[in-house]
């Protein structure tokens, strides 16, 4: 097991990564936190497959259970379902000694972390993510909220977990196309951060999760160490953490154009980094060998569904909302080579509608 610290004074937490530890979540729980009582914040399809084994352990360390399910998906990321958590914690009588678990993918842990952090005006939370995508990235640092119809992430807050305890014997469920997610968000960190990172996840990505446990496991460690890296300088998202959304700002507004209903977040995110990249080409002197280097990568993952019937200007519009568009500017996040991008402060529009038109027209 790996441990990893993502340090920020009095809301520090560690990051556990190791194969197999799920089963040690309630003893974990127990040296960590006073609370007696706990409450499961998870799926059907989560809790069927692994959620006996969570509860044994937390029984076993002296802990009460209770649960609530949530539908999955973005689609589901919604007020909706913040208000229907509530409901259940005013049954159950939580108090500010209740420790909410998030179990699940991204969605969960974002909608989950967004109930702790306003109920009761907050209450302890623990992250133990279930998806490839959640284990090196959306557990980690404190981004919880909700989507409106407008856009992507536009409710919600910074709060931290007290924990992060990432199995990932757990993706060995995973169905491949969810896999695949992760893997493009993986690819990410190297891009930012790493190029023997994303040489790893080009070599070895084919024999997760099953045939490789242990370099399945080091990706992970890696990426939840370069992103713990990040949070602790920049928690909230002032400058440096703004490398983490490679990708993001086209992706996140394909996404909301399709209504998340055509793309996995990692699908629209490696549609985002190929775009970020052609952009770079223009404005931030990536050279055209890197970026077809980093394209056949995330190509080599597998075929991406296909934007088709999709307008550019009404992904443009979904920008027009994304919390990096200030002061009729955008903020991107373009590569200058493997391991190194930069923050870029006003990437004109016409240059973001140009890349939009001819990718969207490519792929149509």
């Amino acid at each position: 097991m790996s441990t990893i610290q993502v340090a920020l004074e009095a809301r520090s937490y560690s990051i556990r990564v190791g194969n197999g530890i799920l089963s040690q979540t309630g003893s974990f729980l127990t040296d960590l936190l006073p609370a007696r009582n706990t409450v499961v914040i998870s799926s059907t399809t989560v809790l069927s497959l692994h959620g006996e084994k969570l509860f044994r352990s937390l029984r076993r360390a002296g802990l009460e259970v209770e649960s609530v399910t949530i539908p999955e998906g973005e689609r589901n990321k919604t007020l909706a379902t913040i208000e229907r958590i509530y409901s259940t914690l005013s049954r159950l009588r939580a108090n500010r000694k209740t420790l909410l678990i998030a179990f699940g993918g991204g969605v969960i842990g974002d909608v989950a972390g967004f109930a702790a952090a306003s109920y009761l005006r907050g209450l302890p939370y623990v992250q133990v993510p279930t998806t490839l995508l959640a284990q090196i990235d959306s557990s980690i640092g404190g981004k919880t909220g909700v989507n409106l119809p407008s856009g992507k992430n536009l409710v919600g807050a910074f709060y931290q977990p007290r924990a992060v305890i990432a199995d990932p014997l757990l993706l060995s469920t995973l169905p491949p196309r969810e896999l695949r997610s992760g893997l493009y968000e993986a690819l990410k960190y190297g891009v930012i951060r790493s190029a023997e990172l994303l040489e790893l996840v080009e070599k070895r990505h084919q024999r997760f999760p099953s045939r490789d446990k242990q370099s399945l496991e080091q990706m992970i460690t890696e990426c939840a160490r370069i992103k713990a890296e990040i949070v602790s300088q920049d928690e909230t998202e002032s400058e440096l953490r703004m490398v983490l959304n490679y990708g993001h700002t086209l992706g996140h507004a394909l996404e909301a154009a399709t209504r998340y209903r055509t793309f996995t977040h990692g699908e629209a995110i490696a549609h985002g980094m190929i775009m970020a990249n052609q952009l770079a080409e223009q404005l931030n002197g990536l050279n055209a060998s890197e970026a077809a280097r980093i394209n056949a990568s995330i190509l080599g993952i597998a075929p991406l569904p296909q934007p088709r019937r999709l307008r550019w200007s009404e992904v443009f519009r979904h920008m027009l909302s994304d919390k990096k568009f200030v002061d009729q500017k955008f903020r991107f996040v373009l590569p200058r080579c493997v391991g190194h991008v930069d923050i870029v402060t006003d990437v004109p529009q016409s240059a973001v509608q140009s890349v939009l038109r001819a990718y969207l027209h490519a792929e149509s």
